[in-house]
């Protein structure tokens, strides 16, 4: 073997180890990035205001992380969870009641609060709904 195949043959080897020495929790995920969210719900029973919040999000190794309003006051929200090889996922949202007129039962404001959320995602969108009592819908859209 000539000097030259033989370099060419240690230069494959070290990046083919490199390659294999890099761990897959350290891999990009398919849906890393930045997302916007727009989160719609409409008006609701009992005289319930809709509202709709329009907030960040990153996806960082398929976990989604996003957060609307100011910490610790009314309206804040965070919307969490890991999205799956096939783009399902089950997001948690979290946060405090924003003022009552917009709240279910009216509750007081900063009145904690949680619910799931079914969404499905693809490289550059995605949507989903609450799964439970107040109807609101989801859509994300990749910056």
């Amino acid at each position: 073997m000539g000097a030259g195949k033989l370099t060419l043959a240690v230069q494959c080897i070290a990046v083919c180890a490199g390659l294999a020495g890099t761990p897959a929790s350290r891999a990009a995920g398919t849906f890393d990035g930045n997302w916007t969210v727009t989160l719609t719900c409409p008006k609701g029973a009992a005289g319930t205001s809709g509202y709709r919040y329009q907030f960040p999000a990153e996806i960082q190794e398929n976990v989604l992380h996003g957060e609307h309003g100011e910490r610790d006051a009314g309206g804040w929200l965070t919307l969490d969870g890991k999205l799956e090889p096939d783009g399902s996922a089950t997001l948690v949202a979290q946060g405090l009641s924003p003022s009552s007129p917009h709240a279910i039962g009216h509750a007081n404001t900063k009145a904690p609060y949680s619910y799931e959320v079914s969404a499905q995602f693809d490289a550059t969108s995605g949507s989903g709904s609450r799964t439970t009592a107040r109807k609101c819908d989801l859509v994300f859209v990749k910056e």
